[in-house]
């Protein structure tokens, strides 16, 4: 190899052309054990540009490919059966972006004959490409280019790789922060929904009994005092029961009792409960059509507060001699019920907000519309936890209209 390999230096000083190597800054491990073949092959790769590193046996070839080594050129005098088998183990231990490339020196005039059985079995098992010896200098340095080039996407890809799995490690650890948030913030608003309820009993309690006489002879203008005192009791008893319903739809430890519910049985027990707001509001309600016997597998309680929620939602965003109508229809396995109003509407942009928790599309401190924001987001949690959703739709200064869909019974 050396008498050949020296003869191509001094072509190669002569005249012949030898291209920079560009960008190939992954090094080269060379094994050439006769000789001075070694030093002589460093010196023409680094006249080309390249960076090579000699090694002494196959072991410190070995140890290269775990060091991101560019490719292996090896003499193939080197490949005996012990150093041969070192190498393929190597190979295989490769990472799975990694197939480091092999280019192996031949005897002269080896591959015009069969492969011999150390060359078939490196060839068969590696990312390997033989060159017969004499070898000129321009043929190895292409050979050797090719072969970095192939080597940098292979880094390219254990790059992206790195980057994708870092990527995702931080979106786990941010979402587990978010989760962890999220569960405080759950329990916070649970014990202090607990302990807020308390006092506010206590308040409710009194009154009913200083309204009673208890303590003594009460006057007109004090019992309606203590009206007012329990009327805001119970609004304020009402928006802190919703924040506590919130964290047990939130924290997924509702459960569910399923039946099979009529519609419009749960429809008229809802009407029941509105018709004070309705009144209060001059509003005009309708039920359209809707079969006697259609029925929905839902928890009759829940359907209850979600009907609720949607129609005093509905008669708050209405202005006096507005309009409420409610349909419903089965749909293959579904059941619609829909809320339609002709209320003030919701601008698009916001639509998809008005199901966030603590979300008021009207949030001046001067608002005529009083909540915590919480109505919408409990029910369509609710709604989707018995299997259906709930949707809406609308347009301003027209009206809105919301969709319960659940499964049919």
């Amino acid at each position: 190899m050396a008498a050949s390999t020296e003869r191509d230096v001094r072509r190669a000083g002569r005249g012949t052309a030898i291209a920079d190597a560009g960008d190939a800054t992954a090094p080269i491990a060379v094994l050439a054990p006769t000789g001075r073949d070694g030093p002589v092959t460093a010196t023409v790769l680094g006249h080309a540009g390249f960076q090579v590193i000699v090694c002494a046996d196959m072991a410190a070839l070995c140890a290269t490919v775990a060091d991101d080594v560019g490719m292996l050129l090896i003499a193939e005098e080197a490949l005996g059966s012990r150093t041969r088998a070192s190498l393929l183990a190597a190979l295989e231990a490769q990472p799975s972006w990694s197939d480091v490339p092999v280019v192996v020196l031949t005897a002269e005039s080896e591959l015009s004959r069969s492969l011999s059985p150390q060359l078939h079995e490196i060839a068969e098992r590696a990312n390997v490409t033989l060159i017969e010896r004499p070898v000129r200098v321009a043929t190895l340095v292409t050979t050797v280019r090719s072969a970095l080039r192939a080597r940098q996407r292979q880094f390219d890809v254990r790059d992206h790789l790195v980057e994708r799995t870092q990527a995702e490690a931080a979106l786990h650890a941010a979402r587990e922060q978010a989760e962890a948030a999220n569960r405080t913030k759950g329990e916070f608003l649970a014990v202090m929904s607990h302990e807020l309820r308390t006092p506010l009993n206590a308040i409710g309690g009194y009154a009913e009994l200083l309204e009673m006489g208890v303590r003594g002879p009460v006057t007109d203008e004090q019992r309606f005092d203590l009206r007012r005192i329990q009327q805001s009791q119970r609004h304020l008893l009402g928006l802190i029961n919703q924040v506590l319903n919130y964290t047990r739809v939130d924290s997924g430890t509702l459960s569910y009792d399923l039946a099979t519910i009529p519609v419009r049985e749960a429809l008229a027990a809802a009407e029941a409960l509105i018709v004070p707001q309705l009144r209060a509001n001059e509003l005009h309600y309708t039920l359209g059509a809707c079969p006697a016997a259609l029925a929905v597998h839902a928890d009759r309680d829940k359907l209850q507060q979600i009907l609720l929620n949607i129609l005093t939602n509905a008669i708050k965003f209405t202005r006096p001699g507005g309009q409420l109508r409610v349909d419903c229809a089965r749909d293959g396995a579904v059941v619609t019920i829909s809320v339609e109003d002709t209320g003030i509407g919701i601008p698009a942009e916001k639509l998809a907000s008005v199901f966030e928790p603590f979300v008021q599309i009207d949030a001046k401190l001067t608002r005529t519309h009083e909540g915590v924001g919480l109505g919408l987001a409990i029910s369509r949690d609710l709604a989707r936890g018995m299997g259906g959703d709930l949707t809406a739709r609308s347009e301003v200064g027209v009206g809105s209209t919301f969709i319960l869909t659940l499964p049919a019974d």
